[in-house]
């Protein structure tokens, strides 16, 4: 079983990381409420494990947050 890895941005901002294999978490709905009445951009990033909810985006390049 593979696990594909997409994150939701809006405003240039990642505010969360969708992992699918089998199941969809349950916890997050007011998140996935919240982020998806938003008109969010998904972008996958399975081939970029770094990349969680703090990072932006700037239309090209994801930006890790300032530590």
């Amino acid at each position: 079983m593979a696990t594909r890895r997409f994150v939701c941005v809006t405003e240039g901002d990642v505010f969360m990381q969708i992992q699918f294999d089998d199941t969809v978490g349950g916890s997050r709905s007011a998140a996935w409420a919240a982020g998806l009445a938003s008109s969010p951009t998904v972008i996958e990033v399975t081939d970029q494990p770094d990349v969680v909810p703090g990072w932006t985006w700037d239309g090209t390049t994801f930006i890790a947050p300032q530590s």
